[in-house]
């Protein structure tokens, strides 16, 4: 039911035009705005990519009802995003539209991620600290990250790992993927190389596999178990600040147009 509000709305709008021309404007709008390509190969693919979905095809965009959203995280059939301007966590729709709110503590919030429990793990990306929110907003158990403290090149992306463990990505100066255990405790921590700056990690479980987001450089990265790239594509998106699956469904998020975008990898 993605896209049912479309295409009933434009036909509306065309009642007096013949059905040919409607079912054209109606095909128009739920494509690709002129110019931005409406399936997107990738630029780079290893051999490791053999028999993965290597196409992006995008499915539509909407405007994102939240001030500077900057991440995004896809749990228990819900969406989520938090945003650097409010210290609220947002339940958002495929339109765009907030369906919830909560209110928690915390300042320049970057990174949104939901454990097993259901608990939220938010980001405060000037102080390096990631606390746990409970269902009332309620902050808990911080977890301070070594060399994440950054000021405004710190933490900016949260996610589980198959097997239960946080990956932090460090957004530059330089951009370093942080693994740390169910306690807290630092795992590894390793130096991007493919890319200037990361704005936003997600784990896909359908292909058991980390994404990274670069805002500097506007492409989605498919990384292997050592943090290389097998598979990595262009976007044409101003400041991709957030990322999150569901299924084949990729939702990446705008920072500066505040708007959502929704693909599929096939």
């Amino acid at each position: 039911m993605r896209f049912a509000l479309a295409r009933p709305l434009l036909c509306d709008d065309a009642m007096s035009m013949p059905r040919p021309i409607c079912a054209l404007i109606v095909t128009v709008a739920i494509g690709c705005s002129p110019g931005s390509p409406t399936e997107i190969d990738p630029f780079v693919q290893s051999g490791k990519a053999d028999g993965l979905p290597d196409r992006l095809r995008k499915l539509d965009d909407h405007k994102l009802h939240v001030d500077e959203p900057s991440d995004l995280a896809f749990a228990n059939g819900k969406l989520y995003t938090v945003s650097d301007a409010h210290s609220k966590i947002y339940e958002i729709d495929d339109d765009g539209d907030v369906k919830d709110e909560i209110d928690i503590q915390g300042n320049d919030l970057e990174a949104i991620a939901v454990d097993d429990d259901g608990e939220f793990l938010v980001a405060d990306e000037s102080r390096a600290k990631i606390w746990h929110i409970d269902g009332d907003g309620n902050r808990h158990d911080p977890i301070e990250v070594e060399d994440a403290e950054d000021g405004n090149s710190g933490i900016e992306g949260l996610t589980f790992t198959e097997d239960g463990h946080l990956l932090v990505g460090k957004e530059k100066d330089p951009s370093r993927i942080i693994e740390l255990d169910r306690h807290g405790v630092q795992l590894a921590n390793d130096k991007v190389h493919f890319s200037s700056d990361l704005s936003a990690l997600t784990y896909n479980p359908d292909d058991k596999h980390v994404y990274a987001l670069s805002d500097e450089e506007h492409s989605l990265y498919r990384l292997d178990s050592h943090w290389d790239v097998d598979t990595a594509w262009k976007l044409p998106i101003k400041h991709p600040e957030g990322v999150a699956f569901d299924g084949s469904i990729v939702y990446i998020a705008s920072d500066s147009e505040e708007r959502l975008y929704l693909f599929e990898l096939d």
